[in-house]
């Protein structure tokens, strides 16, 4: 391996180190049935929405707590031993809430934890929770509320059918015309760059993806896809979160500041 991949995957190892951090990691209700994990990459490109989606959950199921915990998927890409201490504690900790169900926005952290979490729990896709019933999740007010924008789908390579039927129901009620890409499900770059221990690599797959879009909107459901996708100055990369939460404040990336700030934020 190189010296620039190894210097790569220390600087993704102390990134996981932090996440696991009392810092990072904590749970806002002590005993709940029910927890939103929203993953570290929803949390560092918006605390507000993290914040809005626990309340949403909460409106479904009270109480609900949130776990701002990582997954590790980048360890286990990594085959770092570390990967399986990680992961045990993530589980400790829902055991210890007393966790039924978690619900993710992530497909990455769907897939870890239906893999390697406790067979009791249920994993929820967030997705799938809100095309449940749209007339009552989104409203009236939101339906047809971005007829006119046209928008291409960057569908994450971890996420399953269930899911981008979802994702693609919620889009047509909000009367976004859907202009799919050639291909569905390609990687977005971030995993190329982490397997390779080369962001250059991730970029170059970034922009080659990108390039696949009909359309100059891409919207994706995965945070790490917004932003890969937003790596192209040719199309403007929006988080399916921002048009739900029409106006809501989100951050400008990735940033350990707000993740700092959704883990230390009060939730309802």
């Amino acid at each position: 391996m190189s010296i620039k991949a190894k210097l790569f995957h220390a600087g993704i190892r102390l990134d996981k180190y932090l996440a696991a951090s009392p810092l990072f990691c904590r749970v806002s209700l002590r005993q709940a049935e029910t927890v939103f994990f929203p993953g570290c990459s929803l949390m560092s490109y918006s605390p507000e929405h993290v914040k809005r989606v626990q309340a949403f959950i909460a409106g479904k199921y009270k109480p609900c707590s949130v776990l701002t915990g990582c997954c590790a998927k980048p360890l286990k890409l990594m085959r770092d031993a570390k990967f399986n201490n990680y992961i045990d504690n993530i589980i400790k900790r829902l055991d210890v809430i007393g966790a039924k169900r978690v619900i993710t926005a992530c497909p990455n952290c769907f897939n870890i934890l239906k893999a390697y979490g406790d067979t009791k729990i249920e994993i929820i896709s967030l997705w799938n929770l809100i095309a449940e019933d749209l007339d009552v999740t989104l409203g009236e007010n939101l339906q047809g509320s971005y007829s006119g924008l046209e928008a291409s789908i960057q569908d994450s390579c971890a996420v399953n059918n269930e899911v981008m039927s979802s994702v693609r129901k919620i889009l047509k009620f909000l009367g976004v015309k859907i202009c799919e890409m050639k291909h569905i499900g390609r990687c977005c770059g971030g995993i190329a760059a982490i397997t390779s221990g080369d962001a250059k690599i991730g970029r170059l797959q970034a922009l080659n993806r990108a390039s696949e879009a009909p359309c100059e909107v891409i919207i994706s459901y995965c945070a790490s896809c917004r932003a890969a996708m937003s790596i192209s100055k040719q199309h403007k990369s929006i988080y399916l979160l921002d048009l739900i939460f029409n106006n809501a404040k989100h951050g400008t990336g990735f940033g350990l500041l707000n993740r700092l700030k959704a883990a230390w934020q009060s939730y309802n």
